[in-house]
């Protein structure tokens, strides 16, 4: 006795076909985590690295906070307009230079349903000062 398999098909896919939109949606997310990690890491290198040019303490936090919003112009608006630039206090010849660098996205302009609505990403990178240079 055969059976009628008629409609077998839209069952199997009202299964299949969310499954794969969520996990679309997951690889889409995760992207976007990704890029903004990656393009904040860089950014935070480069900044560590300019604000060791730097002459004084104040130019040191001038260069790595133009340096940063210049890495970031690409990322979401969100990262940019919450993004913080710290430079360790210590800047003596010889002595390291760290920046840190944090800034909070929202995934809830990507329109997946159940996305967390902030992301806070932090960066830090660590440049030595050359020891036998002049600080004014």
């Amino acid at each position: 006795m055969r059976r009628d398999e008629r409609g077998s098909l839209a069952v199997e896919m009202a299964v299949i076909i969310p499954s794969l939109l969520l996990i679309f949606a997951l690889i889409y997310a995760y992207g976007r985590a990704a890029t903004v990690n990656g393009t904040l890491e860089s950014g935070t290198r480069d900044a560590a690295r300019s604000a060791t040019i730097a002459r004084s303490y104040d130019e040191a936090e001038d260069r790595a906070r133009t340096v940063v919003r210049e890495a970031i112009l690409e990322l979401p608006r969100s990262c940019q307009d919450s993004v913080s630039v710290q430079v360790s206090n210590t800047f003596e010849p010889g002595e390291p230079v760290t920046v840190d660098v944090e800034c909070t996205y929202a995934l809830s302009d990507l329109g997946l349903p159940g996305a967390p609505g902030d992301i806070t990403t932090r960066s830090s990178f660590t440049s030595m000062l050359d020891p036998n240079r002049g600080i004014s």
